[in-house]
């Protein structure tokens, strides 16, 4: 049903906002951890839903008149969206019951996303195998049925629900798959929910936390997937099913390069400090290589040319600059905090070497080093 009328029973102000009681209504509210629809009544966008006590709430922007006959209409792409999710939430919650003994602890159903959270740990190749099992339920154009059975057929009944209930049990079951206490709509065949995938499986609570999309979801999932693939691997030159194994050969190559550049870095500042004539007072170095052993290095040369202390410093204005401080004469340790003040900066040590970052920028740097006694 996308589109209804119905007589409006009450209509109360609540919080700026007007809450509206209809004798009957195709709203679902937010229940059994889904969203709820969106849509029009009477003219007016329908804010969201609730239900109170058994009621079901509509809250609009302007109030509509006692006694009324509206029209209501569901926005029926994001109904039928959710549909097919949470029909597919029970395909993969009743096939993880039957197939590795767990329980559905936990479900969220919104316009973002779908989580289901499982009380059990699944492999790699058990959550593949679950895939599977849910896409063929799929294929197979299963019924889905709901139903109300009287007490007595319901105390028979072998079904899933969180809660213990007693009355008024609505029963929804995928054919030779799944039976479940649920109050949310589904989709009359598993083959309207389209295909089932499974887009992300963690580890949460003690058992899992799973992330699935179905329907169109999944194909524009798929459409972006395979664009950003068929980029890489155009730039890798690459084919698209193996750009993995093109990445790990770029990333090895990457790493070899960055060796060699730190190696060529760490000879260049040495030669660069060993080059610094030898003077009273202090020695500032910047644009050094961030390789902290190469700072040790280039600092541990530059302290031999001066009577006080030599500073090597990495980075730039913006980020900041790490530091190493040295010398064989000044106590630096009683120098830290004062340094540290004076140029935005953390960092400690010894006597003989302090450690740290600065945020200020390279002419205070430069200028409060030089002077410093």
């Amino acid at each position: 049903m996308r589109d209804f009328s119905a007589k409006t029973e009450s209509c109360e102000k609540r919080e700026g906002e007007y809450c509206v009681v209809l004798n009957q209504t195709a709203f679902f509210p937010t229940a059994g951890g889904q969203d709820c629809d969106t849509g029009v009544l009477d003219g007016q966008r329908v804010l969201h839903v609730e239900m109170e006590s058994g009621i079901v709430l509509h809250f609009v922007k302007e109030p509509i008149e006692i006694g009324k006959t509206v029209s209501g209409k569901i926005d029926w792409e994001a109904r039928f969206r959710k549909m097919q999710h949470h029909s597919a939430e029970h395909i993969i919650s009743g096939l993880a019951h039957s197939i590795y003994g767990l329980d559905n602890v936990g479900f969220h159903l919104s316009d973002r996303e779908v989580t289901m959270d499982y009380n059990g740990e699944l492999s790699e190749e058990e959550v593949t195998l679950l895939e599977n099992a849910a896409n063929t339920a799929v294929q197979e154009n299963l019924m889905i049925t709901a139903e109300y059975p009287d007490k007595d057929k319901l105390s028979s009944m072998n079904y899933r629900s969180k809660l213990d209930l007693e009355d008024n049990v609505r029963i929804v079951t995928v054919e030779g798959i799944d039976v479940c206490a649920c109050c949310a709509p589904h989709v009359k065949r598993t083959g309207e929910i389209g295909m089932i995938k499974l887009t992300d499986v963690m580890r949460h609570r003690g058992g899992v936390r799973m992330r699935m999309i179905c329907g169109m979801d999944a194909l524009r999932d798929y459409q972006k997937k395979q664009t950003e693939v068929q980029k890489i691997s155009c730039l890798l030159s690459s084919k698209q099913n193996e750009v993995s194994e093109a990445v790990d050969r770029k990333l090895e190559e990457i790493t070899g390069l960055k060796q060699r550049i730190s190696e060529l870095s760490g000879r260049l500042a040495e030669s660069m400090a060993e080059q610094i004539d030898e003077t009273d007072g202090n020695i500032c170095i910047f644009e050094c290589s961030e390789n902290m052993h190469i700072l040790r290095n280039v600092v541990n040369i530059a302290k031999k040319k001066c009577t006080g202390f030599a500073a090597v410093m990495a980075g730039d204005d913006k980020e900041g600059y790490n530091y190493i401080i040295s010398s064989d004469s000044v106590p630096l340790r009683s120098f830290s905090e004062k340094i540290n003040n004076a140029l935005n900066g953390r960092g400690g040590g010894r006597d003989d070497m302090l450690q740290g970052h600065f945020s200020a920028d390279r002419r205070t740097i430069e200028r409060f080093l030089a002077e410093l006694k």
